[in-house]
């Protein structure tokens, strides 16, 4: 006696209403994997940190799981499955996915009229322990890595996030996608994987609990071991650099709210007056060049109010004039100051350069007598 085919619709509403307890006992295989477990396996980083500095962060490498072994064999909300262009199974892990959900879910992707590559089509789980299955169809690359290579694999997996943001689940399963028949090479589709799923759980953190890279083969599982440290370790530094800010902030606004009314006014005052004299400073910087400018200008000014002032005494002393050679002595007073400025030695007094300078010679003396006892004498008659 044949069981009786169940209808697809029927049995997808019957399973989205049941506990999970409940769906478990309906699992085609007795063998799965809960998230639990699934989880219990993510990759260590190494950062040198305590356990409780980690689970304080939240870092976008802790919703990361790396998980080797069958797909179809985990308790997630949805696994993704790389399928082709018809959605109605093939080879790979798509017909292992086809196998394990049972008739019900050929039934439904009959009905969804195939997908084009990069795109994504979401549909019940049915026998499966997840929930959905996210199918999207990666691109053909046999070996070859272009930029539409790149961008259809790019789609897929934004596509794929797309559906797991609009249906509101929390955790997701991937398998390599389009490495295998598909012959994408597999290095570069792993990076292209980390580095969408980064991006885009970057921009919805709180929409998602667990991403899980499920890997079948041992080369695939060293090559995402190798990227995922180095993909999430950027994040990781900004992460530091960014707590690191806002701890500084917050220990500034914890001085200044201790701090009493008259205190912070205080502290405000001397802020403002210490930039008020670097100002000054700032301005004042100049000002021993206009000195030096105007003290030279000074010097050169020097020499002719220095004639004119010894030129008044000797007036104020004769005022009828005097002898000749009292106005002598005035030009060569002149004369020698004249020599002691150009000499740098310019800057004594008038007496002093009189008395004691250095052009003065004592050839004049006899001169000098000569002219007293002349003019004595013509005081005399």
């Amino acid at each position: 006696m044949s069981k009786k085919k169940k209808d697809w619709k029927t049995e997808k509403e019957r399973l989205m209403r049941m506990s999970l307890e409940d769906r478990r006992a309906e699992y085609r295989r007795s063998e799965y994997v809960p998230l639990d477990k699934i989880a219990s396996r993510r990759p260590s980083q190494s950062t040198g940190e305590d356990e409780e500095e980690k689970e304080k962060k939240d870092l976008l490498s802790d919703k990361i799981i790396l998980y080797k072994g069958d797909i179809t064999m985990l308790e997630v909300d949805a696994i993704v499955n790389a399928a082709n262009s018809s959605l109605l199974g093939g080879g790979g892990v798509d017909g292992c996915i086809h196998k394990a959900a049972g008739s019900c879910l050929y039934d439904e992707c009959y009905t969804l009229n195939g997908c084009e590559t990069g795109n994504a089509k979401i549909t019940g789980g049915y026998d499966l322990p997840s929930r959905y299955v996210i199918h999207t169809v990666g691109p053909v690359a046999r070996g070859h890595v272009g930029e539409t290579e790149t961008e259809d694999l790019t789609a897929c997996y934004q596509n794929s996030l797309k559906l797991v943001k609009d249906y509101n689940l929390r955790s997701v399963a991937f398998p390599c996608i389009s490495t295998g028949i598909y012959g994408f090479p597999n290095e570069p589709a792993a990076a292209i994987a980390l580095k969408t799923v980064k991006s885009w759980v970057k921009e919805n953190r709180d929409k998602i609990d667990h991403i899980i890279f499920c890997v079948f083969l041992e080369n695939d599982y060293k090559i995402y071991k190798e990227k995922i440290p180095q993909v999430f370790q950027e994040e990781t530094c900004e992460q530091n650099s960014n707590d690191s800010q806002t701890s500084m902030e917050q220990d500034n606004k914890t001085v200044n709210k201790d701090l009493p009314k008259g205190e912070e006014k205080q502290k405000d005052e001397e802020e403002e007056l210490e930039e008020k004299v670097e100002s000054d400073c700032a301005k004042g910087d100049n000002k021993p060049e206009e000195t030096s400018e105007v003290k030279e200008e000074i010097i050169e000014e020097e020499p002719e109010e220095m004639a004119e002032s010894a030129a008044t005494e000797t007036l104020m002393k004769n005022p009828q004039g005097g002898p000749t050679g009292a106005v002598t002595t005035v030009e060569d007073q002149n004369d020698t100051s004249n020599n002691e400025i150009q000499s740098g030695q310019g800057q004594d007094s008038d007496a002093e350069s009189n008395a004691q300078g250095e052009g003065f010679d004592g050839s004049q003396l006899p001169q000098t007598g000569s002219t007293q006892s002349k003019d004595s004498s013509i005081q005399k008659e």
